[in-house]
């Protein structure tokens, strides 16, 4: 008897184990369903948008600048099953006629929206005794609340369609580092709200995903072109509107220490988006996602900001906080009063 109860409890295991493996790898069939992406301009949107459209998703590729040059090459290479969409994810107007205008596709094709991707950010940088009000406001309108004004608009197309809510975060949502407050914890918040909606969706079969990238800064838009001229632009508006003691014991050779990094940004990223892209993938079109994806970038052996998010999860406060002196002092960017 007891060699048969063994053997049954083995085929079950082995069963439940084949079965849990196949779902993290099952595909959904792709008939035209909907896919809206934020941030399509330029870096992970744009080749995400690519990407979808090559897969036969009805791609709605939301463009901070819909004439623009991003939108433009978008539509060149791209079928006719992608349109772009006018959406500064900050103005409700222009999220409301994004919803509108893709209901009305989709009561033309008969196909569902299946997915949000809201990837649209922009970067900050600076101490938090030189960084402004303005700023924060600025980055948590587009990195915060524009995901939950987005998310919020198209949520009843979501559940109907039982799709999924697939949010970009980024490493610095899980670990705090010097000089990146403003950015950061938007993008702490954003991992709270996705966490929350998960939860909150599982009752109507919803799935919410996370994605992470580490260290692309320097191969997408946000180190690049015009962001990276605005971020030296706020260098300058930072030092003309601090206190007058707090220039006094910082100096401005620190705070242009701080910047000169930035150009060297691209040194540090990899050459391609692509490890992104594909969790991006995976997150549209697993039938059963991880609830996040942390992607490691760099060029290194290792993404330093990746390894020391992971290390947070188990090392205590004070440890972390000496690797994080120890790793930014080695950088050189400590000159205080210089």
């Amino acid at each position: 008897m007891w060699p048969v109860i063994v053997f049954g409890v083995l085929v079950f295991v082995l069963w439940y184990l084949y079965d849990f493996h196949a779902s993290k790898t099952r595909k959904i069939p792709v008939h035209g369903q909907g896919v809206l992406i934020t941030g399509c301009d330029t870096g992970f949107g744009h080749y995400l948008a690519k990407r979808l459209d090559e897969m036969e998703f009805r791609v709605f590729a939301g463009c901070l600048e819909k004439n623009g040059v991003g939108a433009a090459e978008l539509m060149k290479s791209c079928s006719d099953r992608l349109s772009v969409v006018q959406l500064d994810v900050t103005k409700d107007d222009q999220i409301k006629d994004a919803r509108n205008c893709i209901e009305k596709v989709h009561r033309d094709t008969g196909c569902g929206l299946w997915a949000v991707v809201n990837n649209g950010g922009i970067d900050c940088f600076g101490d938090i005794e030189f960084c402004t009000m303005d700023m924060y406001r600025q980055v948590a309108n587009v990195n915060l609340f524009g995901m939950v004004n987005v998310t919020k608009t198209f949520l009843p197309m979501i559940r109907k369609s039982k799709g999924r809510v697939i949010n970009c975060t980024s490493v610095k949502g899980r670990l705090s580092l010097p000089r990146i407050s403003v950015y950061g914890i938007t993008k702490y918040g954003g991992e709270n709200f996705s966490d929350c909606l998960r939860l909150e969706m599982r009752k109507f079969g919803v799935k919410v995903v996370i994605v992470e990238p580490g260290e692309f800064g320097g191969v997408t838009g946000l180190l690049k072109g015009n962001n990276l001229k605005r971020l030296k632009n706020e260098m300058d508006r930072m030092w003309n509107q601090a206190d007058p003691e707090v220039k006094q014991v910082y100096g401005r050779k620190y705070l242009e220490s701080q910047f000169s990094s930035l150009d060297k940004a691209g040194d540090t990223s990899p050459c391609s988006v692509e490890p992104v892209i594909d969790a991006f993938i995976d997150a549209v079109t697993l039938e059963n996602p991880k609830p996040r994806y942390l992607v490691d970038g760099g060029t290194g052996l290792i993404d330093k900001y990746c390894f020391y998010a992971r290390l947070n999860r188990y090392l205590p406060t004070p440890w972390m906080d000496f690797l994080i002196d120890r790793w930014f002092n080695s950088l050189g960017t400590t000159n205080i009063g210089t």
